[in-house]
């Protein structure tokens, strides 16, 4: 039996930054440099039998210069490679980010921009499997049976006197200073699974409780993504946020 991803993604700009930094790509949909965010929840199901599967977040480093164009880069930049990739490994999928990074530094390079950069996290589906690949903060996680986990490692300075600790990985270092090393993980995939992947605009406002009580309790897959935001609008909005929710069928 071949399995199908239901999945339903929402990106909105928050109610305190001038810009959208945000970007996705979710089965060849991302957002122009230039956005205000999606208007409504973009849902869809695909059948891994016929297609690949992959849903991508990048965080544009708010505190960074040029962070909306370092996340579309790298959405454009997987938009281009990602279907030549013939078998998705380890290797090829560190390869990707090797190549979006590269793309970020040099434009950085070529505008004389000292400091620009973007999270990633990425859900690559196989017919039986999953591969998660994370730079940065934007979360993973998993909801099997009644039990959320995270499947992300956060990259951030542990220790610092910041209120938000700077981040150790992200898309956008100069292989000069050292070479980036995305966390990737690979695990079978189970009916029933709902796989979350979220922008810190959604994991700052909130907690890890919350998420797991909407995702076990929400049937619909768009119902939960919606029911999510508004919260986060209700508490503030503070950044922006995106939110990417898959679910195997």
């Amino acid at each position: 039996m071949s399995r199908k991803i239901g999945y339903a993604f929402l990106c909105k700009k928050g109610k305190v930054r001038s810009k959208n930094q945000d970007n996705y790509w979710c089965m060849g949909d991302f957002l122009p440099q230039i956005n205000e965010g999606l208007q409504r929840t973009i849902t869809g199901e695909i059948k891994l039998k016929e297609t690949k599967g992959a849903f991508c977040v990048f965080d544009g480093m708010g505190g960074e210069a040029a962070g909306e164009v370092a996340s579309s880069i790298s959405a454009t930049t997987f938009n281009n490679i990602y279907k030549s990739v013939l078998d998705l490994d380890f290797q090829s999928i560190a390869d990707m980010c090797y190549i979006m990074n590269r793309n970020v530094c040099r434009f950085a390079q070529r505008h004389n921009i000292q400091c620009m950069g973007t999270t990633a996290a990425m859900l690559l589906f196989e017919q039986k499997s999953v591969y998660a690949c994370n730079l940065g903060d934007s979360q993973i996680f998993l909801l099997r049976g009644n039990k959320l986990q995270k499947i992300s490692v956060d990259h951030v300075a542990l220790g610092t006197i910041f209120k938000k600790p700077p981040l150790t990985q992200h898309l956008g270092i100069p292989k000069d200073e050292f070479k980036i090393d995305p966390y990737i993980v690979s695990f079978k995939i189970k009916k029933g699974d709902r796989f979350l992947i979220c922008s810190d605009g959604l994991t700052d406002m909130l907690e890890q409780d919350d998420i797991e009580a909407f995702l076990f309790e929400t049937h619909n897959i768009e119902d939960c993504v919606n029911d999510m935001m508004e919260l986060v609008y209700a508490r503030g909005a503070v950044d922006n946020t995106t939110i990417v929710l898959c679910e195997v069928r």
